[in-house]
């Protein structure tokens, strides 16, 4: 974080911890009804069964296990049974253990898995949404703030944030762990950052940002406070290499997790993003549709990157949300990316730039609910 942004924050930081509770309302507000408007979208693409009337017919008997298939079933299994390797086909090591573990906590206590999973999602974004509002005042003005959050809460991608999925615990956790750095608690944002690696791997990207925070304020820091910072630093590296020293004793494979990814056809390498670009020139039917609906989501995270920088964002977060969003193209593919860059906060402080424009607000007003509507019927795509 440039000297100059890590001054404004740490001014702003100052004045404005006061709890701004018409704000927060009004984040609140939107966090409401847009997951009652996604949930209602889910019912009614479970009930008019469209665009794939065959989309896991044996879970068709509630109009709302839509929002427990496709990942959500691979995270019950985890919290459930644990974690099994079976090299060649579809197995859990591939999917990081953070919710597994709250399912598996609230299952004990008798609650279903895939309830604990969709309940927890849709609580844990109304905290990454005040938590990135909180950030974003820190570094912009107060209304490109409560915009990036408003957007957020209301952006097509979305979706996922009210499925049994681990994107709503990562970024709370990714926007808490920028919240306590700004604040120079190193400690709550380490651990926050250990949190978002092992819900999302791409929570590693943080220790840029970090790091680059530490290193500004290095020489006021005193010694103690320095050790914490280094701790903050290095904890998203440590909760991945953890990850892979619990499978190498329970599996016998430090990189089951990758391995795992294979039978999905992720194979991780330099040549990644050619292979997934030859994969969307190939793509033969509609059944692969999501792989043009990711692709256009990844190009436009970078536009929108792109327009944070301008506002004044500092490279490391830049940085760091690219390589959220760029980086799983390494494993061949553009499927998910859409999702993955949900986690990019930068890429929403933009989008608040964006809307500055009273017709530019407007408009993604607007169309988003709209674009929220078909990205949720999305999910009944069939995969080939």
């Amino acid at each position: 974080m440039p000297a100059r942004t890590t001054t404004r924050a740490s001014k702003r930081a100052a004045v404005a911890r006061p709890t701004l509770s018409a704000a927060h309302l009004q984040i609140a507000g939107w966090w409401a009804g847009s997951r009652l408007f996604v949930v209602a979208c889910a019912a009614a693409a479970q009930v008019v069964r469209w665009p794939d009337r065959t989309f896991h017919k044996s879970l068709e008997h509630h109009p709302l296990t839509v929002l427990g298939t496709w990942d959500s079933l691979w995270y019950e299994i985890a919290a459930a049974h644990g974690y099994l390797l079976i090299p060649g086909q579809f197995s859990d090591p591939a999917f990081f253990p953070l919710l597994p573990i709250v399912e598996h906590a609230f299952s004990v206590l008798g609650v279903p898995t895939i309830v604990t999973g969709v309940v927890v999602a849709n609580l844990a974004l109304l905290v990454g949404l005040i938590a990135l509002y909180e950030v974003g005042r820190l570094l912009l003005p107060e209304a490109d703030a409560r915009r990036a959050a408003v957007y957020l809460a209301v952006f097509p991608y979305g979706f996922a944030f009210s499925m049994a999925y681990p994107e709503s615990l990562a970024l709370a956790a990714v926007a808490l762990c920028a919240l306590f750095a700004l604040r120079r608690r190193w400690l709550a944002a380490g651990a926050c950052v250990a949190a978002a690696t092992l819900a999302r791997p791409q929570g590693v990207f943080l220790a840029l940002p970090l790091a680059a925070a530490a290193w500004q304020w290095w020489e006021v820091m005193p010694e103690r406070e320095r050790t914490r910072a280094v701790t903050a630093v290095l904890a998203g590296p440590a909760a991945l290499i953890s990850f892979s020293l619990y499978l190498w004793h329970v599996l016998g494979n430090p990189l089951a997790w990758s391995q795992a990814e294979l039978a999905w056809g992720r194979s991780f390498s330099l040549l990644g993003p050619w292979r997934a670009f030859h994969q969307l020139a190939v793509a033969p039917s509609h059944h692969e549709s999501w792989l043009f609906r990711d692709a256009a989501f990844c190009l436009i995270y970078l536009v929108l990157l792109t327009a944070a920088r301008r506002a004044g964002i500092s490279w490391p977060w830049i940085l760091s949300g690219a390589a959220m969003v760029l980086l799983p193209l390494t494993s061949g593919t553009f499927t998910s990316d859409g999702r993955f860059g949900l986690l990019a906060l930068p890429a929403f402080w933009g989008l608040a730039v964006v809307g500055r424009r009273v017709w530019a607000d407007r408009l993604i007003l607007a169309l988003s609910p709209a674009l929220l509507a078909l990205a949720v019927f999305t999910i009944r795509i069939h995969y080939p």
